[in-house]
């Protein structure tokens, strides 16, 4: 019986440390480049860790070095942001996620993709 005991105990213990790691790390964001035919189509979601935080995102899609558009939103604890354009069949476009929360500068996250 205590060896039952201890092992839902050391069980319990398990779960709510993953549970509390796992909203420590909730803060990110993850930059999302698709392509229906010759149209890029750009999003991402940014969360900060608090409800109160706020959260400005930017989308901006490179061909090559090229500027190619942007986007950008803010929200509190999470700015959702997308936008579409035309694209070339055939060439690489890159999606460069900047973002803060509560103003302070977030790492840059980027994803490359071609066009087919």
């Amino acid at each position: 019986m205590k060896r039952r005991i201890l092992s839902l105990a050391a069980l319990l213990l398990i779960v709510l440390s993953v549970t509390a790691q796992a909203a420590e790390t909730r803060m990110g964001g993850n930059p999302v480049l698709a392509f229906d035919g010759t149209t890029a189509q750009c999003t991402a979601t940014c969360y900060g860790r608090s409800s109160s935080d706020k959260v400005t995102a930017t989308l901006t899609l490179y061909q090559g070095g090229a500027y190619v558009d942007s986007w950008s939103k803010t929200g509190t604890y999470r700015a959702y942001v997308s936008g579409e354009t035309e694209a070339q069949r055939g060439k690489t476009y890159t999606l460069e996620l900047t973002w803060t929360v509560n103003g302070e500068e977030q790492p840059p996250v980027s994803v490359s993709k071609r066009c087919s």
